[in-house]
């Protein structure tokens, strides 16, 4: 019996530590890798499409970045809390690293862009001097490469957490199996020697003599065999 209740503690404490650790692999696979993909995909898009698109003529001038100016800032405004989400998740080192070269990167070029645009209010020839000075269209590489290094390391660190999840959900299987087996082995020889008592306490009782005592009965004296001279 103490091994029988030290074997069901040790199921139940090693179900509480595998259900806590799989749990937490879950809930970082979700929150930390899974979330943030369309984060990036987004923030992507905004330095990849709506900035690059004013710079898809070989000779951008100040007037065709204005042009787009509206959804420039619509995308940056959407993004940068999608992208604030993102850096307020996990990061593994590589990933924080990288994260925060993008980020500084990201602030300088929208700074260049809103003096840009706030220049131009006033004076386009002096804004166009600035966003020939400014070199954002080469620039826009960095960012975007920087991005999508991000969003690859979401799958690859998510399959290794998922493997590692997988790993201990396996290792606990065969826990389970190996004291299920014991568990019965303990059973069997519980339930084996309880009857091995009962069966040598059957012999035992038939071996033993019975004496009867007989009650009210009175010796009998046996007649005497001497000769009367």
């Amino acid at each position: 019996m103490i091994l029988l209740t030290s074997l069901i503690i040790g199921i139940a404490s090693f179900g509480k530590y595998a259900n806590s650790k799989i749990h937490q692999s879950a809930t970082t696979i979700l929150e930390d890798r899974l979330k943030p993909g369309p984060l990036l995909s987004h923030r992507f898009d905004y330095y990849g499409t709506y900035i690059e698109g004013a710079f898809s003529v070989n000779i951008t001038n100040v007037d065709t970045l204005l042009a787009h100016k509206g959804d420039i800032l619509e995308a940056r405004e959407r993004t940068d809390k999608e992208w604030k989400a993102y850096l307020a998740t996990y990061l593994v080192p590589e990933e924080d690293s990288v994260a925060k070269l993008a980020d500084k990167e990201m602030v300088d070029m929208d700074k260049k862009l809103d003096a840009i645009f706030s220049l131009a209010l006033s004076d386009k020839p002096a804004a166009q001097k600035l966003l020939n000075e400014s070199k954002i269209k080469e620039s826009l590489p960095s960012i975007t490469d920087k991005v999508n290094w991000l969003t690859d390391l979401q799958t690859r660190v998510g399959q290794e957490e998922t493997i590692k999840m997988l790993s201990l959900i396996s290792m606990f299987d065969n826990f389970m199996i190996a004291a299920m087996a014991l568990a019965i082995m303990l059973a069997g020889s519980i339930l084996y020697s309880k009857i091995k008592e009962k069966k040598e306490n059957k012999v035992v009782s038939k071996r033993k003599p019975t004496t009867k005592k007989q009650v009210g009965k009175k010796p009998v004296s046996k007649p005497s065999t001497k000769k009367k001279g």
